[in-house]
């Protein structure tokens, strides 16, 4: 009976590592975890926004077809907005944002949607310093 009782709380552990790892997204490792990312409906998420967000997640790992060479800005752009949709912790939105910034062609997205977006609300001093980044370089290249 002891073994028992052993196995089956080695195997919950393990079971519940697992499970927690599949939804785990990590800087170096990021392109290739969200393949595997699952979103889960929290009591908090509206079903309008959850099954939007799952599609967003669907379409974009479509459209990125398994290859993480295949990455640009509106992927991370999608990516973060399903993330907020899904109530995902702060750190998961400042995660994907960086992913989001280190490109070309970010600083459109930033300077243009500021007022649209809600993970603004969540993310607004790292969203600030880079959207005044991105004035000061519009305006230092003359484009703006």
């Amino acid at each position: 009976m002891k073994f028992l009782f052993t196995f089956l709380v080695a195997f919950t552990c393990i079971a519940t590592s697992y499970s927690q790892a599949t939804n785990t997204l990590t800087f170096e490792n990021f392109e290739t975890d969200f393949f595997s990312y699952n979103p889960e409906k929290k009591k908090t998420v509206t079903e309008d926004h959850f099954s939007f967000a799952e599609y967003v997640i669907s379409e974009t790992k479509k459209s990125l077809n398994n290859d993480v060479s295949n990455y640009n800005v509106i992927n991370y752009w999608n990516i973060l907005t399903a993330l907020d949709m899904l109530n995902e912790d702060k750190s998961t939105l400042i995660l994907a944002f960086q992913k989001l910034v280190e490109l070309e062609g970010s600083c459109k997205y930033i300077v243009n949607y500021k007022k649209k977006i809600s993970f603004y609300k969540t993310i607004t001093a790292m969203y600030d310093h880079y959207y005044l980044q991105c004035k000061k370089s519009d305006s230092l290249l003359g484009t703006n």
